[in-house]
Order: structure tokens, then C-alpha cells, then sequence
């Protein structure tokens, strides 16, 4: 039986004025952060993403995402696909997303280079409270009843969406720059009175710290980082560092909110090799607060594989950057 009962709220609220889905791993979902990096690696990159949000608490919250992504001589860029479902109190609520990205790489200087990427979204949002129990459906005699007076208990949103980037690296430092939901689509479910989805600012950096043996060859890097969200009257600074020793990174961020007040942090590990990476990491709330905020954190997993493909452009100069 499901007992959702954040499913009220959304009955009665008009308009619903959402925030976007946040990976922890930011670096190792690469499209969804910013489109600019599309076909940013010289290997055909295969990047598998899953997330489950206090599976601990009541109901399911998780997050599906595959993207693949190639450069093209042809188009002086990469190009991308990325799919993406979103799953809220045991998928009540619903968000399927398809997204196709461009990217155009131009090298300033020999050191420096810059992406410019574009994302075209089409997205499916379905409310579905069919198989919800309701309290007019329960007997203290009986149990529950199999029908009830609610109606109208499935609403479907179809909207496109677009979003733009700029990303730019020179030497060991990186910084980008993304745009989403550049047109504001708006989205109504069961409301005559649709609710606009607000335009989301990132604004992501870093800078990778070489350490040399004796005889003078990297053993190992250290990464610090920062990511700047801000979407509606909502914003965040998460701040990082990585280590990564051979093919061992460990990483941990701390997560603030409107208030640059800490809201909890992420613990990360993963294994790295020439074609392949995987990742997990542990998100910890600190407004649960005790034994609550540790059990009930989310839970992520990350699977990357490159490809490897016959290119007539150069060999590029690696993004410094994390990669999970």
C-alpha cells in the first residue's frame, strides 16, 4: 500500500514552483552540468548515472541518467544524448526527459580553449495518484476499499526546454558557466493556472595541484573546487576537493544554502582507469540532524566508459578537471 501523504500538498497547491534535480557527482554526469562538455574527451564517453534520495524515509525518490557523447570533425564540435527519468514518492510523480546537446570547441591559444554548447530538452511530467489510498477509502472494518471519490487523478505535461554553456580551460584551472531553462517553460498539473520553471545559474570551477616523487613525476593531484547554483529565490555554494592517487580519488563537498549555512556534505570514492570509471558517493543532511540525518542520506552510483574512435583532429589538451 502507498501511503504518500506529500501527495496532498500537490492537490492543493495551484502553482508548484520546483527546483532541478542536483547530482553529487557532478563531473562524472558531465552533459548534465554543462552542455559545453560534450565531446570534450578524444574518446567516445558512455556515462550510466543512478541516485535514490532518503531511501530510508517514506516513499522512493530516484533518478536514472545514460548520456553518450563523441566529437565530430565535420561539425568542429561534440555532440550528445542524454536521457533522464526522475521518480518522486514512488513514482507519483514522474519526469521523463530526452536531451539532445552541441558543443563547438575552439582553441584560443595552445593552452587555452574554450566550449560553447547548446541543449534542446523535450520533457514528459506525469502526476498519476490512481493507486493512492485515500482516507475515504479506509474501513476500520474492512480495510481498505479499492475506489474512492477522488477523479481526475491523472495529469500529463509535455514541454520543450532549452539551456546554453560556455565552458573554458587553460593549463591546471577550469571555469564554467550554464543556463538552464532559458524560455521559463511552464507546467501545469491538474491547475488551470500553469507554474513557470524557473531559470537555473551555475557557475562551476577549479584547479588541479600536481605533487611530484623525487624523480619529478606526478604520484599524485590535488583538486579544490566550487559550484554556485541559483534558480527562483533559491541559491547555493557547494564547496570541494578531490585527491586522486593513481587510480584511487577520494572527494569531499560541503553543501550550503541561501543563507551560506551548511546543510550537509558528500562523501565520495571512486576507482579510475585509461577507459573506465566508477563511483559512489554518500550525501549527509545535516538539517535531519543525529542518527536521522546519517541513515536517511542518498545513495549514488556512477558508471563511465570511453570508446575509443579513429579522429583527424589533434590529440586536445585534457580538461583538468574531477572525474567524479
Amino acid at each position: 500500500m502507498k501511503k504518500v501523504f506529500v501527495i496532498f500538498f500537490t492537490l492543493i497547491v495551484a502553482q508548484l514552483y520546483g527546483q532541478d534535480i542536483e547530482f553529487s557527482q557532478y563531473y562524472a554526469n558531465p552533459l548534465y552540468l554543462n552542455p559545453a562538455f560534450a565531446g570534450s574527451d578524444n574518446y567516445t564517453r558512455l556515462s550510466l548515472n543512478y541516485r535514490a534520495v532518503l531511501p530510508a524515509s517514506l516513499g522512493d525518490y530516484s533518478t536514472y541518467s545514460a548520456s553518450v557523447d563523441k566529437y565530430y570533425d565535420g561539425l568542429s564540435g561534440g555532440v550528445g544524448f542524454q536521457i533522464m527519468n526522475d521518480r518522486q514518492a514512488q513514482g507519483v510523480i514522474n519526469n521523463l526527459g530526452f536531451n539532445l546537446i552541441y558543443s563547438y570547441h575552439a582553441q584560443i591559444r595552445k593552452k587555452w580553449a574554450l566550449n560553447t554548447g547548446f541543449r534542446l530538452g523535450y520533457n514528459v511530467k506525469t502526476f498519476n495518484g490512481n493507486n493512492l489510498v485515500y482516507p475515504d477509502m479506509l474501513d476500520p472494518v474492512e480495510g481498505v476499499s479499492s475506489s474512492g471519490m477522488e477523479t481526475g487523478l491523472y495529469q500529463k505535461s509535455l514541454y520543450f526546454d532549452f539551456s546554453f554553456g560556455i565552458l573554458t580551460w587553460y593549463e591546471n584551472y577550469y571555469l564554467g558557466v550554464t543556463i538552464d531553462h532559458l524560455t521559463e517553460p511552464k507546467i501545469s498539473l491538474g491547475s488551470d493556472d500553469p507554474g513557470p520553471v524557473d531559470k537555473k545559474y551555475t557557475v562551476h570551477g577549479g584547479m588541479e595541484i600536481p605533487y611530484y616523487n623525487n624523480i619529478y613525476r606526478v604520484h599524485m593531484t590535488l583538486s579544490p573546487n566550487f559550484i554556485f547554483q541559483m534558480q527562483g529565490a533559491s541559491s547555493k555554494l557547494n564547496l570541494g576537493v578531490y585527491l586522486n592517487k593513481k587510480s584511487i580519488t577520494g572527494g569531499v563537498w560541503l553543501k550550503t544554502n541561501t543563507s551560506i549555512n551548511l546543510t550537509g556534505c558528500v562523501l565520495m570514492i571512486g576507482y579510475t582507469t585509461d577507459y573506465s570509471t566508477f563511483a559512489y558517493s554518500y550525501d549527509v543532511p545535516f538539517y535531519l540532524g543525529g542518527l536521522s540525518g546519517v541513515i536517511s542520506g542518498g545513495h549514488e552510483v556512477t558508471f563511465l566508459y570511453k570508446f575509443m574512435y579513429k579522429s583527424k583532429r589533434k590529440k586536445i589538451k585534457a580538461i583538468k578537471c574531477p572525474k567524479i
